[in-house]
């Protein structure tokens, strides 16, 4: 059953997450620290499921990668395990010059990049998230489903 695929993937995803917390998860820093939210995600997915779409560093890119493959659907309803992105280049101009990529978590917490430390951590939640990248940064919030 597709909805079944979908949860297991959802799980999976989520699981690899968290196994990430607290480390640098694209140690071969492809982006810098501050812009590595895009290189972190895409490792973790590799990591989860295989090379299933092409390594990114770029928010935009990874959207249009996201978009456009038949491994992810864009979804209304957000639940973890899903991919949040807020892609540089889409939106108005605000405050915040780069969007960011992250994974949702249980009780609305998001999983990133964090770009002081470079280390992913549980460092949004969806609330936050809408108010530093729609909110101040002017940016759109997608999210994708591995399906």
């Amino acid at each position: 059953m597709k909805s079944t695929k979908q949860e297991a993937n959802r799980v999976k995803l989520y699981a690899v997450a968290l196994s990430y917390l607290g480390t640098d998860a694209s140690p071969n820093d492809l982006a810098p620290d501050e812009l590595g939210c895009a290189d972190t995600v895409s490792a973790i997915l590799v990591h989860a499921f295989g090379p299933i779409i092409k390594h990114s560093v770029s928010t935009a890119e990874i959207y249009n990668l996201f978009n456009n493959s038949p491994h992810f659907k864009k979804v209304n309803n957000f639940k973890f395990g899903d991919i949040i992105i807020s892609p540089t280049g889409k939106g108005k101009t605000g405050k915040i010059s780069n969007g960011h990529v992250g994974i949702v978590g249980e009780d609305e917490e998001v999983l990133s990049n964090s770009s002081a430390t470079g280390l992913f951590t549980n460092n949004f939640t969806i609330s936050s998230w809408v108010k530093r990248y729609r909110d101040q940064g002017g940016y759109p919030i997608y999210f994708f489903r591995k399906i």
